[in-house]
């Protein structure tokens, strides 16, 4: 967004490239016509420079070999001056997109010379890749940006209206950039919130260059999964909490995506995951670092969001059972679920493409990154905040662990609730080891970690089937399974199984100090 000159301005130090710190707004209804008569963009800034028609070009080989590599290599021509734009990921599980830029001013055509001292240097090594760079898509679009002033913060603000087009296909979009010039990301959440109050805005993890990618490959519509979570050392409990959180709530987006675009059952399952991680994280760090009565309503509010989703998401794990059961269920069963989950997936539609939802994410992501937990000078609250995380996770782990190994010992005399109160318990605890597995580096406790987590994933997995078990009657009330004798045996197999898992698991040496 930035004119080329700003750009090609390089840190002090020869290592540190330039960076792109940007958040992406989606129209999710109305028109940019109506945000324009926002009354917080009518005191801005107009950018003459930076506004107008802008036609993209970019490059990759015929197997994608940039994209795969987490970098795009594009050709912007506005008017009559052509730059060339080299971008990077920057830190993984990120809601405002941090990446490495570089940007050259160019003749029309690619300068590969400029890619020394980039991130796509170390591809270009490769003569045959070098050769097969060729335009893969294009991007077109009419641009009006702005220049806001918040607080400390200043920001580039861009209202676009575009057309991705490759393989013969072409997706419209609308969507607002705010990219940070100076001052604090978390200004970027707070300006998207007043913008929200016009027209409904989704929070957005895509980029431009995303979207020609779905253009061209079936394999970016893939569910996406959690990645691991870097964390220093050194972390404090603050630093761990919104890497975390920024992480879950990132996969939950992207997810999200996929379910409005295709309601790949797949896809809402991970979305929920990166939900319940995020929820997760949350009683993880809770009782210490988020005690403010603005944490209580954002719990509040994702509690509303998962229970959103969840009946669909029942609904696919029971129509998976019954179709794959050696159990015969009649054709009118089958199709009655069948109905129970298309009328499941409308609502589940609509809540996403709410205003409500919409908003518990933006308010969700303003809060991870400067809510009151992170500014308050409650005593209490700083010290929590500058506590090492590895000092915390062992305590916080430790006490978890002990109280599920006390809830398992007597496996088969607990209630279906007090069985289910345990499978979430493990499922806790299960985030969390993969939350911190890099605070424990060593050979040694990593595969300590690998054994517990095997073990906790397969309680909760037996636990998980016991319970839908139990409540496949309560999702479509009709459902009936013709041999409750063979039901009852399998009960009685899983609860084995299940009572096996919690006799491997308090034999296990946990990871943590």
């Amino acid at each position: 967004m930035s004119a080329p000159e700003s750009r090609l301005k390089r840190s002090s130090k020869a290592d540190v490239p330039p960076r792109e710190v940007e958040l992406k707004l989606e129209l999710a209804s109305g028109t940019l016509d109506e945000l324009l008569a926002h009354p917080a963009l009518s005191c801005l800034t107009p950018l003459a420079d930076q506004s107008g028609q802008l036609h993209a070009i970019y490059f990759d080989t015929d197997d994608h070999t940039l994209y795969r590599e987490g970098i795009s290599l594009r050709i912007r021509h506005r008017g009559g001056t052509a730059v060339q734009t080299i971008k990077a990921e920057g830190s993984k599980g990120s809601l405002a997109m941090d990446r490495s830029e570089w940007e050259t001013p160019v003749d029309g055509e690619l300068d590969l010379s400029a890619a020394a001292g980039t991130a796509l240097e170390a591809l270009l090594t490769d003569e045959a890749t070098r050769e097969s760079l060729k335009p893969v898509f294009t991007v077109d679009m009419d641009r009006q940006a702005f220049e806001a002033e918040l607080d400390d913060a200043l920001i580039e603000v861009a209202l676009d209206r575009a057309k991705a087009s490759g393989k013969h296909q072409e997706v419209a979009f609308s969507e607002v950039e705010l990219e940070l010039r100076k001052g604090s990301p978390a200004a970027l959440f707070a300006f998207a919130r007043r913008l929200g109050e016009t027209i409904p805005l989704r929070l957005s993890t895509v980029t431009k260059s995303e979207r020609g990618y779905r253009l061209l490959e079936t394999a970016s519509l893939q569910p996406f999964r959690a990645e691991p979570i870097e964390l220093l050392k050194n972390a404090t409990c603050a630093e761990a909490f919104q890497r975390v959180a920024r992480a879950c709530l990132t996969q939950m987006l992207r997810n999200e995506a996929l379910v409005r675009q295709t309601q790949d059952p797949a896809s809402l399952h991970q979305m929920r995951v990166g939900l319940r991680r995020l929820r997760a994280a949350i009683s993880l760090f809770g009782k210490q670092l988020l005690t403010d009565p603005e944490s209580t309503t954002i719990k509040g509010d994702l509690r509303w969001a998962g229970q959103a989703m969840g009946y669909a998401r029942d609904l696919d794990v029971l129509l998976e059972r019954i179709t794959s059961t050696k159990a015969e269920y009649d054709k009118s069963q089958i199709g009655k679920v069948k109905r129970h989950r298309a009328g499941a997936y409308r609502d589940l539609l609509q809540t996403l493409e709410s205003r409500r939802f919409m908003d518990v994410v933006l308010k969700a992501a303003a809060w991870i990154e400067a809510g009151d937990w992170t500014t308050s000078e409650a005593p209490e609250l700083k010290q929590a905040r500058d506590r090492l995380a590895r000092d915390f996770v062992s305590d916080e782990l430790s006490r978890r662990f002990k109280r599920i190994l006390k809830i398992a010992k007597r496996l088969r005399k607990r209630s279906e609730e007090e069985r289910h109160e345990l499978r979430i318990r493990i499922k806790k605890l299960r985030y969390g080891s993969e939350f911190f597995a890099a605070l424990f580096p060593s050979k040694k406790k990593q595969k300590r970690r690998r054994k517990l987590a095997a073990i906790l994933e397969e309680l909760q997995e037996k636990l998980g089937e016991l319970h839908d078990l139990a409540v496949s009657g309560s999702l479509v009330p009709s459902l009936v399974e013709t041999s409750p004798k063979q039901a009852e045996r399998r009960r009685e197999k899983l609860l084995d199984k299940s009572k096996s898992a919690a006799k491997s698991l308090a034999k296990i040496d946990p990871f943590w100090p």
